[in-house]
């Protein structure tokens, strides 16, 4: 006949090789970790963000309305007014 049954004895071989992979999968994420964080006051990082920024504040917007200025904006009010003859307004 076959041995006694001792429910003490089976599974440890699985968990065994559960517990390393876990520690092995642990190890990889720290490592992976350590290599690639940057801290976000890191002097290095500071120069890609302020050039990229930069870049961004100084960029035209594709949506904003045109800029005009205090002078322009007087010519625009008063040029349609003169340009159009009485007649033709109504």
């Amino acid at each position: 006949m076959s041995a006694a049954y001792d429910p003490n004895k089976q599974g440890w071989g699985a968990a065994a090789i559960t517990c390393l992979l876990t520690a092995g999968l642990a190890f990889t994420a720290y490592t992976i970790h350590n290599n690639t964080y940057v801290h976000p006051r890191d002097p290095m990082m500071q120069q890609v963000y302020e050039a990229r920024d930069a870049a961004a504040e100084h960029a035209p917007a594709e949506h904003a309305a045109p800029e005009h200025k205090a002078g322009e904006a007087a010519a625009e009010k008063a040029a349609p007014a003169e340009a159009a003859p009485a007649a033709a307004k109504h």
